[in-house]
């Protein structure tokens, strides 16, 4: 079956998916693609789109027919080379297994003295200058120090090179905004991801260098060196292993703070309920995730002559866009799915993917934004949003550019 031959059969929908208009609320537009079938094919941007959460979960788990396998060149001009991401073999399982125990929860609570005091560390004058009166940016000036900072000290980084992590992590997350994007700007993001990717690359091969060769290793990093499965690992897989950790261990955290400064402050009576009672935190950062999804779409590759999305064929090879952001929205699985309550009854959502390739460093992503949120609560209660929020263009990972914030 052809591209051609299955649109005749679904709906065609032709939505820039980089345009500010869209990208500023593109839940409106989702559920007029949700109300036309369960698959929509956007001539815009060349792929398909699914909308429904039970469809975009089994999709995440049905590798047979939709992998990401063929998007291997996607994920190594990402990272720089091949990563556990595209991976849908037992080779995925061994790379991620190296770090997956130091991403369990009960692991993790080792750290916890640890983000506490990096979140004070970035709250803390943050605070003060909002509160003599200045109007600052919340993600620029707060929030994505705390996520640099965490995965740098666990891999074993200088704390010199945080910043400038933070920096090419920025700069990373830009290359799927470009891929969307055909005009001469997209061609800058593009040469903007892949610049601070090659960057990262370097500096990471020469840390992994010098610890190698000095035997004090110490840190993620030194695992994977050490580690068994590494052996079946070349070097650029490796560096570009460590790459993908410090992307996903950023950008993730920084844009889930920046959500849920902005999700509080529109819902006052809701952040007062956080305030009187903390043990509402954890709910109320699962709640921003699914009604502000922050990767809005996972790319998977049809895989199979028998690819269908709800009997929808899909061509072999066709791009398909699983819209995580629909499908935190769907109507089917949540009650009054557009209105933000951290009151709701706890259901899974995807906002950390599902199946094999589900977020490896979600329970961290949990710990920091919970440890942030009561901190941040504690010392600057009654903050306000000082302007609207722009939220760009970058649709796939999307977030506040901004959050300029006041104390009045």
């Amino acid at each position: 079956m052809t591209i051609q031959q299955a649109t005749a059969r679904i709906p065609v929908v032709d939505t820039d998916m980089t345009a500010w208009e869209f990208n500023r609320d593109p839940y409106p537009v989702m559920e007029l693609w949700r109300e036309l079938g369960p698959v929509v094919f956007n001539t815009r941007h060349d792929r398909y789109l699914v909308t429904s959460y039970r469809h975009c979960a089994k999709a995440l788990t049905d590798i047979d027919h939709f992998n990401s396998q063929g998007l291997v060149e996607f994920f190594q001009s990402h990272f720089g080379g091949l990563t556990m991401e595209a991976l849908d073999s037992p080779r995925h399982h061994q790379m991620r297994g190296i770090w997956a125990g130091d991403f369990q929860r009960d692991s993790l609570e080792e750290l916890r003295r640890l983000v506490g005091e990096v979140v004070a560390a970035r709250v803390d004058p943050f605070v003060a200058r909002v509160s003599s009166g200045e109007v600052l940016d919340a993600v620029a000036q707060m929030a994505r120090g705390i996520p640099t900072l965490v995965i740098a000290h666990m891999l074993g980084i200088e704390p010199e090179m945080y910043e400038q992590f933070a920096a090419w992590s920025e700069a990373m997350g830009r290359k799927a905004e470009g891929e969307l994007d055909e005009s001469p700007r997209g061609q800058e993001l593009l040469a903007a991801s892949r610049a601070g990717t090659r960057a990262l690359n370097e500096y990471l091969a020469g840390a992994i260098a010098r610890q190698a060769r000095d035997g004090q290793g110490r840190g993620l990093l030194s695992k994977m060196i050490e580690h068994g499965s590494a052996a079946a690992m070349d070097d650029q897989e490796i560096i570009a292993s460590n790459t993908q950790l410090v992307f996903a261990g950023t950008e993730t955290t920084t844009k889930l703070i920046a959500a849920t400064v902005v999700a509080l402050a529109e819902h006052p009576d809701q952040r007062q309920a956080l305030i009187e009672d903390r043990s509402l935190i954890p709910q109320a950062v699962e709640e921003v995730h699914r009604w502000r999804t922050l990767t809005q779409s996972i790319p998977r590759h049809a895989c199979s002559e028998e690819s269908t999305i709800s009997g929808v064929g899909i061509p072999r090879g066709a791009r398909v866009d699983l819209l995580t952001g629909a499908a935190n929205r769907d109507p089917q699985r949540w009650e009054h799915p557009q209105e933000f309550d951290i009151f709701r009854a706890s259901k899974q959502h995807l906002g950390f993917g599902f199946g094999m390739h589900v977020c490896l460093g979600l329970n961290l992503t949990r710990l920091e934004v919970q440890v942030w949120l009561d901190q941040f609560l504690d010392k600057l209660p009654d903050y306000l949003l000082a302007e609207p929020v722009d939220y760009g263009r970058n649709f796939p990972i999307r977030g506040p550019l901004a959050v300029q914030v006041s104390s009045s």
